[in-house]
């Protein structure tokens, strides 16, 4: 996903803003700027995710909860 970013999406941003008239150097740090935060977005989802999916499948104890199955 990281590579998209960097080939693909921003540097249409970091050009829109050169052409401008923005400053080379600020572009590039809009650009840092949006990919890290893009990048953490994705962590925190990640996280967010398993800690509340964790409570579905393990128990206090950490152990693996099986799922019942109706077809046996």
């Amino acid at each position: 996903m990281l590579m998209v970013l960097g080939i693909v999406a921003l540097p249409g941003m970091m050009s829109g803003q050169i052409l401008a008239g923005e400053s080379p150097l600020t572009a590039v740090r809009y650009q840092l700027l949006i990919c890290f935060s893009i990048a953490a977005t994705a962590a925190i989802v990640t996280w967010v995710s398993i800690q509340m999916t964790q409570k579905l499948y393990f128990t206090k104890n950490d152990q693996f909860i099986r799922s019942q199955d109706s077809g046996d």
